[in-house]
């Protein structure tokens, strides 16, 4: 637990739109929390069938780009585009070979090696100018490459310029550049990522009606790079997402098929998670632990066997990816574990020697959601600059903080406000990590305290699979359109879970319930703290509608919990020994709440009505004795001991324990209780052959079984009976018709011994009765206000 909740401003949602969006209410409540109040936004919003894309001319740059693509096609001049390595940058290299390729070009791809990092490397120019290319377009990366590209132009080199990262203070002199971030921030192209960009490109190349399906079928390549690059889920971003992943679901790609094999989903119901968390980074270890071109191969061929082979290849490599973060994440949380003060800077700073560059970011990130804070992570290496990832949270831009100590880089590298990369020699570190805290220190400390907005507070009941399907209209999700956060209130904690049953992972899986029964089951990935069980919980939670071996099921994530704020309405539980309590023992209408009962379990319900006469049958229609084991047990009567109750839990192993309004039970004298006993006797020796059943006479008067011995040793001391354990148990006899051999001998005693041996024994007999009907009813009277621990305990 870390942040303070807050519930979402309940906005006015206008009659007007909710008739407009239909289905469940809280999906135009959740629109006009989003401010998407005016009809026509919001359905454009939810179909993008309904949204009116921009023109991809409306990026600067783009006629001209487009104007030198053209001139080198009808030349019939080799072009060539070169990329990055990651999944956005794979994916914009294969958008840009594809509609180079439909466009009648002689054109190949090269990307950057991954051990000298990103960007627009002396290389790449001078292997165009050797292999006689004219044309060099980039993607997802040259923004900030001036120099190169200047001499690149000078020696006769055409580069254009795509890319999405923030501008450099001046623009590399390309022939034409193409960046998103050239417009205003609030143009509906602005947040374009490095395949969105590339597709724009596509776009304003292919003009010819035939060559549109293509255009269509890139989309599926155009969803997978947006959603891996995190790019802002807003406007014509949105859009292409949407239409993407649509396309992406019926794919025909080999490499995509392949790929959505080896992560074991179902293509028809790929989502946004499956890119973001399966296919995203699968591609990722392709580029930054091998070749990206794998990657690009893999994306573009249309061989079913060379895409199989091809995605055996990147699987593998995913295997090591998530080793080698796992690694470093140890390594990372292990230091922080050591110097603690790190933590109270405005950043995480950590350096390690031979760090695999491939995962710093994946690592980087998981510490800024974690700690709330920007994470650098640097990989050293003998004889050369360490490479940096950094990631940041909302409100900081991490990459604006590293470009002030500049003077302290070997290599600025690229980035936007939330992730950033660099180059740095290891002389330089002490002195960056003291400006780049000092930089940041004003800009954090002005930050407002991180807080978890709660869309909503669902009733528990309400937590269902149909409320999530109605809530997936609202997605994608993602950055710029986040997953709604609802809170469901006083839940029990009945056990947590690894999400493996085959290792150990950092994942749990938190059961809960509430007082009526409705269960939960959520999903913490990363888990922190763990509340403990037994603990009454609110938590904050995504929902999903998933499906898991063919069957759709809901699925929720914990985002996160709190020890409950409000009291239970109605009743008040807890769990005891892996058991749910449900305590009405202050309520007022036991009849009613049994009557509830057995309309909710019917029958898996028994009811503990003992030494209250006819009430047993009146409030246990079902007639399950409390001998059976059962789903639920109600106790009405408060049981005569804590023997007695904790036999009774034993016998019926109930999943949920109600305690109910009690019901007083008569309370007879000694002498009383042993004419009860007598009558019960006289019933046995008459009607069952003497066999005695000392639970059963217990459970009729609401007793203890030991006080029902202890009343029978007496009537035996006063010579009423003879009692003998057989085979069969307990059986009593008249004393004149017992059999000879069950008689005791005299053994000398006179006749005046023997009574007095009688009036002892039936005189330690009411004793013990006596203590026992003194114990039943102190028990009996601190049941009703015991805690419920105590009472079970």
């Amino acid at each position: 637990m870390s942040q303070r909740w807050v519930l979402a401003e309940q906005a006015e949602v206008p009659a007007a739109l909710r008739e407009a969006v239909g289905g469940h209410a809280l999906v135009a409540r959740l629109l006009a929390q989003r401010g998407l109040t005016d009809i026509a936004r919001a359905l454009a919003y939810l179909d993008p069938a309904r949204y009116a894309p921009a023109s991809p001319l409306a990026l600067p740059g783009m006629a001209e780009a487009v104007k030198w693509l053209r001139r080198a096609v009808e030349s019939g001049e080799r072009v060539r585009v070169w990329g990055d390595f990651d999944a956005d940058g794979q994916t914009a290299t294969a958008v840009l070979y594809e509609a180079l390729s439909a466009a009648s070009a002689r054109v190949d791809y090269r990307l950057p090696p991954r051990d000298r990092g990103h960007g627009l490397h002396e290389e790449a120019v001078a292997e165009a100018l050797c292999d006689h290319v004219s044309t060099l377009i980039t993607c997802d990366t040259g923004i900030n490459e001036h120099d190169l590209v200047a001499r690149g132009v000078e020696q006769g080199l055409t580069v254009i310029i795509t890319d999405h990262h923030d501008l450099p203070r001046t623009l590399p002199p390309a022939q034409a550049v193409v960046d998103p971030k050239m417009l205003p921030d609030e143009h509906p192209l602005h947040e374009l990522s490095g395949v969105g960009t590339a597709y724009m490109v596509a776009r304003a190349l292919l003009e010819e009606p035939s060559q549109q399906i293509l255009l269509e079928e890139m989309l599926d390549l155009v969803a997978v790079g947006l959603v891996a690059d995190v790019a802002l889920q807003v406007a014509d971003v949105r859009y292409l997402i949407q239409r993407g992943l649509a396309v992406l679901r019926r794919t025909r790609r080999p490499g995509l098929r392949a790929l959505v094999c080896m992560a074991d989903l179902d293509l028809a119901t790929l989502d946004e998670a499956s890119v973001g968390f399966q296919l995203g980074p699968r591609l990722n270890a392709a580029g930054r632990l091998a070749d990206a071109a794998l990657g690009v191969r893999l994306l573009t061929t249309r061989d079913p066997g060379e895409a199989q082979a091809l995605a055996e290849q990147v699987e593998a490599l995913n295997r090591d990816r998530q080793a080698k973060g796992e690694a470093v994440s140890a390594m990372a949380e292990e230091r922080l574990r050591r110097e603690p003060q790190l933590l109270r800077q405005p950043a995480i700073v950590l350096q390690g020697e031979d760090w695999e560059p491939g995962v710093l970011g994946s690592v980087a990130g998981a510490l800024a959601r974690r700690y709330d804070r920007p994470a650098v992570l640097v990989s050293q290496h003998p004889g050369r600059p360490g490479w940096a990832s950094a990631r940041s949270v909302e409100g900081v831009d991490i990459h604006q903080a590293i470009l002030s100590q500049r003077e302290l880089l070997a290599d600025e590298g690229g980035g936007h406000p939330m992730a950033a990369g660099f180059s740095i020699w290891p002389s330089e570190m002490a002195a960056f990590r003291q400006g780049l805290w000092a930089a940041l220190r004003p800009i954090v400390e002005r930050r407002p305290p991180s807080v978890l907005e709660i869309a909503a507070e669902v009733p528990w009941g309400e937590v269902t699979l149909d409320l999530a399907r109605q809530l997936a209209r609202l997605g994608p999700f993602g950055a710029g359109n986040p997953r709604p956060v609802f809170q469901a209130s006083g839940g029990i904690l009945t056990r947590v879970e690894d999400v493996s049953r085959q290792r150990e992972t950092a994942h749990r899986r938190l059961y809960l319930d509430d007082e009526e029964g409705h269960p939960l089951r959520l999903t913490w990935f990363n888990a922190g703290d763990l509340p403990q069980p037994g603990e009454r919980l609110d938590v904050a939670f995504h929902l999903s509608a998933a499906r898991w071996r063919g069957q759709e099921r809901l699925d929720l994530e914990l985002v996160d919990w709190r020890p409950a704020l409000h009291p239970a309405r109605g009743a008040s539980a807890s769990l005891v020994a892996g058991r749910e309590v449900v305590d009405w023992r202050t309520g007022a209408d036991a009849e009613a709440l049994a009557a509830q009962l057995h309309a909710a379990y019917g029958a898996g319900l028994v009811v503990w009505a003992e030494g209250v006469g006819g009430a047993n049958e009146e409030l246990n229609p079902t007639g399950r004795p409390a001998s059976h084991k059962a789903v639920a047990l109600a106790i009405l009567t408060p049981p005569a001991g804590p023997d007695v109750l904790s036999a009774l839990l034993n016998r019926v192993q109930p999943q949920v324990l109600y305690l109910l309004p009690p019901r007083q039970v008569p309370e007879p004298t000694p002498d009383g209780f042993v004419r009860q006993v007598a009558g019960m006797l006289r019933v046995a020796l008459r009607d069952h052959a003497g066999r005695i059943d000392a639970a059963r006479m217990a459970a009729h008067i609401g007793a203890r079984p030991a006080a029902i011995i202890a009343a029978l040793r007496g009537l035996e001391a006063a010579g009423k009976v003879l009692l003998r354990y057989e085979d069969d148990g307990l059986r009593g006899y008249l004393p004149r018709e017992a059999p000879p051999t069950l008689v005791e001998e005299g053994n000398g005693e006179t006749e005046e011994e023997r009574l007095a041996r009688s009036e002892r024994a039936e005189l330690h007999a009411r004793q013990a009765l006596g203590y026992l009907l003194r114990e039943t009813r102190a028990y009996r009277q601190a049941y009703a206000t015991q805690p419920v621990g105590a009472l079970l305990g």
